[in-house]
């Protein structure tokens, strides 16, 4: 069977792997920062499973993993770590043993294969029952409780990786902590709840530390004058005064970057590169840049994701040469406004296949390892490494512990055990036995793509196991080992269900409408067509 994720032993040696890692001192890390690579090749490392889950799934493939992507060149990887699954509580303040454990696993792993570990710090998304995710990024802003929770998350999180030789540091991201820019105006724009959501964020003492009222006015008229700032509300999307939200907001995650480096040294921030467009005074659209905000502090270097449709119209088709040419430029502007530093490309974005953004430009096809055997000279004239975030293609699963790694939890069942068998822990479903999970709310689009339903199956005889989404139901005989994958067309589902007609062994679970390409290895690992390209890049970065 193809089993891609097991925890081997966690229980037995999570003790030895700490304290292992905790003898590595932070002297010895800074002893070792000779041997620090001039220039970082990443990939963003979620084994065989999503961003989204990959903290409580299995990975029992990850030495092999790991040695895989040494063998393609790179000298680091990216663990993007979620604040809400590492930090499910936050009053008072709780962690998760079992993801810290899977972080020291990690990092001891990396280390072994000489790979370098970079922190991706308060990843927005998870499928962890609680508050939605986007409250707690929502409460940073003028919730002193909520912000010491994430201070204590970002400290414990440098604690528990600071001592081993081969971490090299972390970074914030602006896409984390976007969601409330985009939100707040439709929910608060010019009402009562929204004047006390400016004076709770403090959006108005920074308009008042920086404008007059006057001033102020001007960007709310027609649609609102205030006779003191008191009564500012949060404003419209469509109304000049939005590029005064963008102003406070840049200066927010700021001064969050400041606050979080004093525990979490040299974080660095993906900042955004894009120009938000806003209607100016005279009612044209002009820009609204982020350039304030790519210092990145105290931080030795600025994050940044880039797409090679950057600066370029839509629905254009690119050659290599235009792509790297406009890199150039984009890249020039970062280092015009960051006082110099190196960049760190955490998400180099060759291509994108995500839905909604059909339209952004694009590279040709057989462009795109032109493109990036093109660009050793940028990188190394702007930066201190680049990072692929689609390593291995990836599924949007829906499913919370999809491998059992957490036994039951999330799972609602009848007559099945959950058992560890060939070195994997798995769900025995037992005759008339049922195994089922809510995931609808998880799933976008339900109604515009095509549901999958994915997992491995073991009998020791013929066993019948229907499928059920939503209404519609699929059977499969499983008689041995085997991978399936059933398309359940467009429809509406909240429940996946399972159920065996006899004992039958289920694992890696995965419900999906979407799978994200990058061209490198497809979801089974198989290589594609940009491996070449990728490993030719790191060859000569190596030069």
């Amino acid at each position: 069977m193809r089993k891609t994720h097991f925890l081997k032993q966690w229980r037995r040696y999570a003790a030895v792997v700490l304290c292992m890692a905790l003898s590595f001192t932070w002297l010895s890390y800074r002893d070792a920062e000779a041997a620090v690579p001039e220039r970082l090749t990443s990939v963003t490392y979620v084994s065989d499973e999503w961003v989204i889950n990959f903290w409580n799934t299995e990975s029992d493939h990850l030495e092999q993993e790991l040695a895989q992507i040494a063998a393609d060149g790179f000298n680091s990887i990216i663990l993007a770590v979620p604040w809400r699954e590492f930090q499910p509580g936050t009053s008072p303040v709780q962690y998760s043993d079992y993801t810290f454990n899977k972080l020291h696993r990690i990092m001891s792993a990396a280390r072994d294969q000489g790979l370098w570990v970079i922190l991706r710090v308060g990843y927005t998304w998870d499928h962890c029952k609680g508050e939605a995710p986007q409250v707690r990024y929502r409460k940073l802003l003028g919730d002193e409780g909520m912000k010491a929770a994430w201070l204590d998350y970002a400290k414990t999180l440098y604690e528990a990786v600071s001592p081993y030789e081969n971490f090299y540091g972390g970074f914030i991201t602006w896409e984390d902590f976007w969601n409330y820019v985009e939100d707040a105006p439709g929910q608060f724009a010019l009402t009562q709840s929204g004047i006390d959501e400016a004076r709770r964020i403090g959006f108005q003492a920074y308009l008042e530390s920086r404008y007059t009222i006057e001033e102020v006015n001007r960007y709310f008229a027609p649609d609102k004058t205030f006779q003191s700032f008191d009564q500012v509300s949060i404003p419209k999307k469509d109304s000049p005064a939005y590029k005064l939200f963008f102003e406070y907001y840049d200066e927010f995650l700021n001064g969050l970057l400041t606050e979080t480096q004093q525990v979490f040294p040299n974080l660095s921030m993906e900042v955004r590169l894009d120009v938000d467009p806003v209607k100016g005074l005279d009612g044209d659209t002009v820009g609204a840049g982020h350039y304030q905000t790519f210092g990145c502090g105290s931080s030795t270097y600025t994050s940044v994701m880039y797409s090679v449709s950057m600066g370029q119209p839509f629905d254009r088709l690119l050659t290599a040469a235009e792509a790297a040419a406009m890199m150039d430029q984009q890249l020039n502007v970062v280092k015009a406004y960051n006082q110099g530093k190196p960049i760190y490309i955490d998400q180099l974005l060759y291509m994108d296949i995500t839905p909604g953004f059909e339209r952004n430009a694009k590279l040709m096809e057989e462009e795109r390892n032109a493109f990036l055997t093109s660009i050793p000279d940028i990188l190394r004239r702007y930066t201190n490494g680049y990072a692929v975030w689609t390593y291995r293609n990836y599924a949007n699963n829906g499913v919370f512990n999809s491998q059992f790694a957490l036994e039951s939890q999330g799972w609602d069942s009848s007559r099945v055990k959950f058992v560890e068998r060939g070195g994997s822990r798995q769900a025995l479903i037992q005759n008339n036995g049922t195994l089922s999970q809510d995931v609808g709310g998880r799933i976008s689009s339900k109604h515009l793509f095509e549901n999958h339903v994915r997992f491995t199956a073991d009998s020791d005889r013929p066993v019948k196991v229907s499928v059920t989404l939503g209404t519609k139901t699929k059977e499969v005989v499983v008689d041995g080992e085997g991978q399936y994958d059933l398309n359940f067309g467009r429809l509406e589902y909240d429940k996946v269900r399972f159920r065996a007609g006899g004992d039958v062994y289920v694992d890696n679970i995965s419900v999906y409408n979407f799978v994200q390409d990058g061209q490198i290895y497809d979801l089974d690992g198989r290589e594609l067509p940009c491996a070449e390209g990728i490993r030719k890049l790191n060859q000569m970065l190596k030069e």
